[in-house]
């Protein structure tokens, strides 16, 4: 009942801070965030407690929530980012919006957590509200463009989700009898070759757009441009995951024929993002876009991780997910922090930071080493496995990986030597102060952990994600 009850304390959490002063807001929401990071801890400790009961029986849709090795960390990565994003948000932000934050994280365990298709569809489409007020109400003059383009391509995909949910749903009733969209059930489904595209499709288009993939991230730039930086980072740390966390939980195991049929395309598809998105990084004058599109880059090297359809590729993924998520929220709350202090995000304007702010510019250069795959920090592993799973067939596409990690220790020294590094400039900001240290040291401790014990994700993943890979022995690959 563990995931329950963070699910519990959120949505009550965000309900008390609207009737809380507005002085108080993100006290109270700091505090009741930490609660759900002590539940978690536990959750870690006796792992897989779910609920199981029937909801609407007549539709066969059942309340099912659960964690295992694929989803423990993506909780974990959720409650963690909004408790960074809370402590780094303004007060003077209020009620409303601290309400918004968790209310997100509220709909994104919901989204972790869901063993039925239908609960997870539900939770799918709860998470856009939140994301939608944030952008509307405190984010740039453009705000509310980037959050209408937010909305609609999202719905767009949801609504051929949706279509293919239920089609799922009705034809694996015509050989195993009852209605149900228990995803355990439904992986033993042999659809009929001329319906089966069209609901791979119908999927492909809601997760990619989710992720977001190349060449559907229309809603990216202006939603990551305009957002403020704490929801910048939970919207590329823990959002983004979920189109992810879709490929994985639901169209490998349903769908891995197609997934074969279709390979090559796909990974020419992933890769393509993740040029282009190193491109465009390299482009930028706005510190935050550079992030944006790295962010963009990634999430195509951790598609193409999933489309090798190997196993250690899978699993090369399935890390970087995670870690991915870590490192460029911990990036964005950083540039946000220079953002409130130079009233810029412009690299031009900014020069030799460092002499006035050495902390800032220390964990800066730390997030940012990890972001562009140092070794000994995340960021190698998971691109080390990807690329693993790339060279058994793919050896084009490993070698175009690689070219563009060279493009990702280029933008990122760029970005923070332009910044920091060079003359003092006429510019003077005031360093972290100890508030601020005392919970980015935590989250830097934890980038630190994975890249020097992966194991501790990698050995939960793997029996999770056996459905997926059982069903590639024949690939080569191995966990």
């Amino acid at each position: 009942m563990l995931v329950v009850w963070l699910m519990v304390v959120a949505l009550a959490g965000s309900l008390v801070t609207l009737v809380v002063p507005r002085q108080s807001a993100k006290t109270v929401a700091a505090i009741l965030g930490g609660i759900v990071v002590a539940l978690y801890i536990g959750l870690l400790v006796h792992p897989g407690q779910g609920v199981n009961v029937a909801w609407i029986p007549a539709w066969g849709i059942r309340f099912h929530l659960g964690s295992d090795g694929l989803s423990l960390f993506l909780i974990g990565l959720t409650v963690v980012l909004t408790e960074v994003a809370i402590l780094a948000s303004k007060p003077e932000w209020g009620r409303v919006y601290f309400f918004w934050i968790l209310f997100l994280e509220f709909g994104s365990l919901g989204l972790f957590s869901a063993l039925d298709l239908f609960l997870f569809y539900i939770f799918w489409e709860v998470v856009l509200i939140p994301i939608f007020f944030l952008l509307t109400s405190w984010s740039g003059p453009k705000g509310r463009q980037a959050a209408m383009k937010w909305l609609i391509m999202n719905l767009f995909g949801s609504l051929f989700m949706l279509i293919g949910i239920v089609a799922v749903a009705v034809i694996h009733t015509q050989p195993f009898g009852p209605l149900t969209f228990e995803i355990s059930q439904l992986v033993h489904l042999h659809m009929d070759a001329r319906v089966t595209p069209w609901v791979f499709a119908a999927f492909f288009l809601a997760f990619a757009i989710k992720a977001p993939l190349w060449p559907f991230h229309g809603w990216m730039p202006d939603a990551y441009r305009e957002a403020p930086a704490p929801v910048t980072a939970l919207l590329s740390g823990v959002m983004s995951k979920a189109g992810v966390y879709g490929f994985l939980r639901i169209m490998l195991p349903l769908f891995f024929p197609e997934f074969v049929r279709y390979e090559t395309g796909l990974l020419i598809f992933a890769v393509i993002g993740l040029v282009y998105g190193a491109f465009m990084a390299l482009r930028q004058t706005d510190m935050k876009m550079v992030t944006a599109y790295a962010s963009l880059s990634h999430i195509g090297m951790i598609a193409l991780g999933i489309f090798t359809l190997t196993r250690v590729g899978i699993l090369g993924a399935t890390f970087q997910m995670v870690a991915h998520g870590l490192m460029v929220g911990g990036l964005f709350i950083i540039l946000g922090f220079l953002e409130q202090r130079t009233g810029t995000r412009d690299i031009s304007a900014m020069r030799g930071l460092n002499a006035s702010a050495p902390r800032l510019a220390a964990y800066f250069l730390f997030f940012a080493l990890a972001t562009l795959g140092l070794p000994g920090l995340p960021g190698f592993v998971g691109e080390y496995l990807i690329i693993q799973g790339l060279v058994v067939h793919h050896v084009v596409f490993a070698v175009i990986a690689i070219i563009v990690l060279v493009m990702a220790a280029w933008y990122m020294l760029r970005v923070f030597q332009g910044v920091m590094q060079g003359p003092e400039g006429t510019k003077q900001i005031a360093d972290l102060k100890a508030g601020q240290i005392w919970w980015i040291v935590p989250l830097a401790g934890l980038v630190l952990l994975l890249g020097v014990w992966p194991n501790g994700l990698t050995s939960h993943a793997v029996p999770s994600l056996y459905h997926a890979v059982h069903l590639l022995a024949g690939k080569g690959g191995s966990v």
